[in-house]
């Protein structure tokens, strides 16, 4: 049996090497063993590939994208067996046919995807975390034992959350940003020194060629997706823009699957991005409020926003609302697309600018176009009002009761809309 050494628990490229190089000679995994270095004088034992095979690596090794977002998902997790579980994979899709999208129930698929759902969730709980520790600016060090190997593949979004120098220690990687650099260093119990072999920006034992993204989702497979809880749980990996790097997660839409109505707003904001439902914070509670008087319900409309994660700016140690650029609109346009085809309202209501314009698809004047039904070109019809959020900001309490009448009475329309339905 052939021993493959790794540097470290996550060695995302000695790792990837060798499966590609094993693979391509059709070595079966039963007959390898994947171990991780154990001390520096282990590390002369590392895998690399030899002469010859990197001088024939123009062969192409071909994984399917699911695939690929598996292993740079799977490798984080703390199970031994992750290293051979991917490879058994990697050589049954890549020599035996495998087709990942109709085996399901395969022994190895499963097992995969229940390594992959332990690290988002542990990637959840890290991100939260990590936001919450440091939001006391005067806090510098964070130490955590993750229940996955989660620090290095979060590097990015952690200096993209706080660009103020901060520190993690955990027991198996240490590492730290300055405001300018990010470094890394081995574990140790002692926060007050330095690591042992000190702070490093590259070399064998760091995160190395971690993609700054992992694929975005294909719009036709999200095309083809039969069911909203598998839309959403696609959407979790949703990368087609830069906004997934700062916010804490993915915000999807959520209500009956098939609601009449569907409201779809801007974006979620700071308390939906940290619960990750939608209209959670205080539009939400307005639009509640609203939905009631009106003669409506939450529990049986569907609401949903343009864009799905937070774009935000720091100010003063809070996380501020910020409009989302047109190319965030444009990349979760499948996603709001998809919806309307599997939820099929028979009324969608554009609340703001940005959600009219994201179904419209022409530029939008709320004080023009709001308070009227109008035909949509899939058949279903169409209502533009204010985003609840509108209510909030506006400066006197007379001006907010006035325009938050006028909100509910575009809402009433709407229930005497659906009272009119067979």
């Amino acid at each position: 049996m052939t021993e493959i050494v790794l540097a470290h628990q996550v060695d995302l490229q000695t790792w990837r090497q060798a499966a590609r190089h094993y693979a391509l000679a059709g070595v079966p995994p039963e007959a390898l063993s994947w171990r991780v270095a154990q001390s520096s004088e282990d590390m002369p034992r590392v895998f690399q590939a030899s002469a010859s095979a990197q001088a024939g690596s123009q062969a192409v090794l071909h994984l399917p994208r699911r695939l690929v977002e598996w292993i740079l998902l799977g490798l984080q997790s703390a199970q031994a067996e992750r290293f051979d579980l991917l490879y058994r994979l990697v050589f049954r899709v890549a020599r035996e046919n495998l087709d990942l999208a109709t085996a399901l129930d395969d022994p190895d698929v499963r097992s995969v995807g229940l390594l992959v759902e332990t690290v988002k969730a542990e990637t959840e709980r890290f991100r939260l975390k990590f936001a919450e520790i440091f939001a006391d600016s005067a806090r510098t060090v964070w130490e955590t034992t993750p229940a996955a190997y989660v620090v290095e593949g979060n590097a990015a979004y952690c200096m993209a959350r706080y660009a103020r120098p901060w520190e993690i220690r955990t027991p198996y990687r240490s590492m730290k940003w300055d405001g300018k650099t990010l470094w890394f260093g081995a574990s140790t119990a002692d926060t007050t020194s330095e690591p042992p072999g000190g702070w490093q920006q590259a070399g064998h034992g760091l995160w190395q060629d971690w993609p700054r993204t992992v694929l975005a989702p294909d719009r036709a497979e999200v095309e083809q997706t039969a069911s909203l809880e598998s839309l959403g749980a696609e959407a979790m990996d949703c990368r087609a823009c830069a906004l997934w790097r700062p916010a804490s997660r993915t915000v999807f839409g959520e209500g009956a699957s098939s609601a009449r109505v569907m409201l779809v707003g801007e974006q979620p904001g700071d308390q939906e991005d940290l619960a990750g439902r939608p209209f959670v914070g205080p539009a939400g509670q307005v639009l509640e409020r609203a939905l009631e008087e009106a003669g409506l319900s939450r529990s049986t409309v569907y609401v949903t926003n343009a864009v799905k994660h937070f774009r935000f700016t720091w100010r003063n140690g809070r996380r501020l609302h910020q409009k989302p650029e047109q190319d965030n609109v444009q990349a979760c346009q499948m996603w709001l697309d998809a919806e309307r085809r599997l939820v099929r309202p028979a009324l969608i209501v554009m609340m703001g600018v940005t959600a009219a314009q994201s179904l419209l698809h022409r530029p939008v004047t709320i004080s023009r176009e709001r308070s009227r039904i109008f035909p949509l070109s899939d058949g279903s019809q169409g209502l533009v009002t204010v985003h609840p959020s509108y209510l909030l900001r506006l400066p006197s309490e007379a001006d907010k009761e006035r325009e938050y009448a006028r909100f509910v009475e575009d809402l009433r329309r709407v229930k005497t809309f659906m009272d009119s339905l067979p």
